[in-house]
């Protein structure tokens, strides 16, 4: 799901991009990959904490508020529906080399329209049909395109490697920006156009990478995600930059931008044509797999559009009516109508630069509330089980700042602001759109009696496990590095580990022995460190059974766990076992290890 939504982008937008970028197609690709790879690792991290289907809306909601999830939840819709048109036009460019009149004009409704817009309103509306009666095919049909795509890119990726002019690539590259100015693009004054036109080639390359969500989305529907969430995501993003910065190095330097610009609606049939022995051969099964690929993106937004827009109904966000189900087909019949309609009717009227800064524009601000979000729920729910976290943070007043939710969020907020600034069509029908929504949230909440910018839907949320603080009685007579890895593989990070021993002050030498149980805790401890969540540890003057009872009353533990040998041997838990059994029941959990004990 993460490959179809994001890894027919490439094949839609590595000629657009080209026309802006110039010879620094690469670059420009890697300054939107930097967006990507950020929200992809914060998505890894709150899908897998929060597996509720609906992605950005449950998190902005948990974390911001009402207003925030449902804003987050219509640029989303915002980003599907229009991706439902982008994608559609891509595939019928790519329909386009085996069809050479769809690049005619014809007469539609009384006016002249582009047969490639009328054909790709034609995809859109089948999509929609094919939708409305049930998801099984649909999900079929992304599997087996899904594995078509991935084989071709990688074809494509390795022959064109191998063939690559380095010096030919290195001149290329230092070409940054096309010459003069461009139809559409909102120039900013004071700064060269060449510059200009490479920052707009980069927020278009953004386009590129749209649909990093498209897993979590699912969340409810994986089992075990907080297993498998992470991996996918990971396996995704790291899938499709190999395929778009390779594709757009391969690109500039074999055929040159300037053919890739040309051959704007398919430019990956150009790139394949170009290449040596396999090139007129590769050209038309890139471009039959170019539609297929573009056709399941397109698909994946239909899909993506009816999930999230039933979430956002479930969590009173909008109108019921928004969730209801089909009685016969059991679909989301009317969002998915709605929405269809909504991306066919762009298909016909835009044409590809257009519809692309209007995708742009939802996702970036759906981003930004996600990074946004992460920062606010490290700290909302400090207990929360993660099964993955995005890696870096800093404390700042007691308060634990996530590195990479800062920095995406700084990033996301800077493209986001090169797309308000020089995206005339994204910034007008994107705001158009929020504004719109917003009014129709505001109406909903007051009708149905709930505040605008209160938290009910985010109450709703939780995350899907908590962290637990656990009680573990020790002994001596284990070795620290059994004990910890023991401990560790019974709780990994789910758990503040808080270490317990106990001596004996009637014993002979009780002085020493302290001395030396206190060095075994440290030492345990300083081997947990790295493995659970949070590792304590304390001494106790008396006998064990008593002092773990006394500590287990006194201290707010979830789990007291024993660590006991395979087979029993002189001095085992047993009376620790008991006790504990009978004095705090469910609350005890005994784990054998090691063949040795």
């Amino acid at each position: 799901m993460g490959y179809a939504d994001v890894g027919a982008d490439v094949f839609m937008a590595l000629g657009m991009v080209a026309s802006y970028a110039a010879g620094a197609l690469p670059l420009a690709f890697s300054v939107a990959a930097v967006v990507y790879v950020l929200t992809g690792l914060v998505y890894a991290e709150l899908a897998s904490t929060y597996p509720y289907a609906g992605g950005a809306q449950v998190y902005a909601a948990r974390g911001l508020g009402d207003a925030a999830g449902f804003v987050a939840g219509w640029a989303l819709i915002l980003s599907y529906t229009v991706d439902v048109a982008l994608f559609s036009l891509a595939a019928a460019g790519y329909l386009s080399y085996f069809l050479p009149w769809l690049a005619s004009r014809v007469e539609l409704f009384g006016l002249g329209v582009r047969s490639v817009s009328a054909c790709a309103a034609l995809v859109s509306a089948s999509l929609t049909a094919l939708n409305l009666v049930g998801i099984r095919g649909s999900s079929r049909l992304n599997e087996a395109m899904v594995a078509l795509g991935l084989t071709v890119q990688a074809l494509l990726l390795i022959v064109g490697l191998a063939s690559l002019d380095l010096e030919s690539l290195s001149a290329s590259i230092s070409e940054v920006g096309s010459p003069g100015a461009r139809p559409g693009v909102s120039y900013l004054p004071g700064i060269d156009l060449r510059t200009q036109n490479f920052l707009y080639a980069s927020t278009l390359a953004m386009s590129s990478f749209v649909g990093v969500e498209s897993i979590a989305q699912a969340a409810e529907e994986i089992r075990r995600p907080h297993r498998w969430i992470p991996v996918a995501t990971k396996l995704s993003v790291a899938s499709v930059l190999v395929f778009a910065l390779g594709l757009s190095a391969v690109g500039v330097g074999t055929v040159g931008w300037r053919a890739l610009a040309a051959a704007e609606e398919r430019p990956l049939t150009a790139l394949a044509f170009s290449l040596p022995l396999i090139g007129p051969i590769a050209s038309p099964v890139v471009a039959a797999t170019g539609f297929a690929i573009n056709l399941v993106s397109a698909n994946t937004g239909i899909i993506g559009v009816s999930r999230v827009a039933y979430s956002m109904g479930k969590y009173g966000l909008l109108p019921s009516w928004f969730r209801v189900v089909h009685r016969r087909w059991r679909t989301p019949a009317r969002t998915v109508l709605t929405f269809g309609a909504i991306g066919s009717a762009a298909a016909l009227v835009g044409g590809l630069d257009s519809v692309a800064d209007v995708y742009a524009f939802g996702a970036l601000i759906s981003y930004l509330l996600v990074h946004l979000s992460v920062i606010k729920l490290r700290n909302m729910d400090r207990d929360a089980y993660r099964p993955w976290r995005s890696p870096g943070s800093v404390s700042i007043s007691g308060r634990e700042v996530p590195l990479v939710g800062a920095a995406g969020a700084l990033a996301t907020a800077s493209m986001l602001a090169l797309v308000a600034a020089m995206h005339p069509v994204g910034r007008t029908m994107g705001s158009a759109w929020i504004a719109a929504g917003l009014a129709v949230y505001a109406s909903y909440r007051r009708a149905v009696g709930l505040p605008i910018l209160g938290r009910l839907s985010g109450s709703a949320v939780k995350p899907a496990s908590r962290v637990l603080d656990v009680l573990v009685p020790l002994e001596p007579r284990f070795p620290p590095e059994v004990i910890a890895e023991a401990v560790s593989s019974a709780l990994r990070d789910r758990a503040r580990v808080h270490l317990l021993a106990a001596v004996d002050p009637t014993s002979p030498g009780a002085a020493s022995e302290a001395e030396e149980l206190s060095r075994f805790l440290d030492e345990v401890a300083s081997l947990l460190r790295d493995r659970v969540a949070g590792v304590g540890a304390s001494l106790r003057w008396g006998d064990p059974a008593d002092a773990t009872l006394e500590e287990a009353r006194r201290g707010s533990y979830d789990l007291i766990l024993i660590l006991a040998g395979r087979r029993p041997v002189k001095g085992s838990p047993g009376g620790i076992i008991s006790r504990l059994t009978r004095d705090l029941p469910g609350r005890l959990e005994v784990v054998r290890w090691g063949s040795s004990w």
